[in-house]
């Protein structure tokens, strides 16, 4: 039997990194993280990957090059990671519809998990976590408005799992990750 694939997409803050963390630590699932596309971009142009310059690497990709270009250029990447033939694989990042058809398109069925959380919470969590793509003040709205014209809420409803991490401890949330992990597993 081929790979599962299961794509995780949510807002900023909402608690995707913790999602892949538990997938890759604790069931040992192979992850690929669709930013690391902007990252590796800036770097080849000469740029810092920094907030504000990924926040225009991320834009202007799209602006070049179409809205699947960051899942067009993660295909062979992913593909590369299939080739020991995992049970499972988790695609990390997805932003827009876009880019989920063009996954399914080359990949085949693909389960979406998205995770939901408010605003206010996701904003204290950004601002406690110092990432580098939020270094100064505005960097969470300015990001909130692009990542919602890239089509990041389209996408949030089309997944096929939801997780609501609002108003709950880190290790309920784990618990509900594991509970969604293991009835995707099983369902196989």
């Amino acid at each position: 039997m081929g790979t599962l694939f299961l794509a995780l997409t949510g807002t900023q803050g909402s608690g995707k990194s913790v999602f892949t963390d538990i997938a890759k630590k604790k069931y040992q699932i192979p992850t690929y993280r669709l930013g690391t596309i902007i990252i590796d971009e800036c770097k080849e142009r000469g740029l810092e990957a920094n907030g504000r310059n990924m926040a225009k690497m991320a834009s202007a990709l799209r602006y070049e090059e179409g809205d699947q270009a960051i899942a067009r250029k993660a295909l062979p990447a992913i593909k590369e990671l299939i080739q020991d033939n995992p049970k499972m694989l988790l695609i990390d990042g997805v932003r827009s519809y876009a880019e989920l058809a063009l996954l399914r398109a080359e990949l085949g069925e693909i389960k979406l998990v998205a995770i939901i959380s408010s605003l206010q919470i996701r904003k204290q969590r950004i601002e406690a976590r110092k990432r580098i793509d939020h270094e100064s003040e505005g960097d969470f709205e300015e990001r909130e408005q692009r990542e919602l014209g890239f089509g990041l809420g389209d996408v949030i409803t089309k997944a096929d799992y939801y997780i609501l991490n609002d108003d709950i401890s880190k290790n309920e949330f784990i618990g509900k990750i594991e509970q969604i992990l293991e009835i995707i597993l099983d369902n196989k």
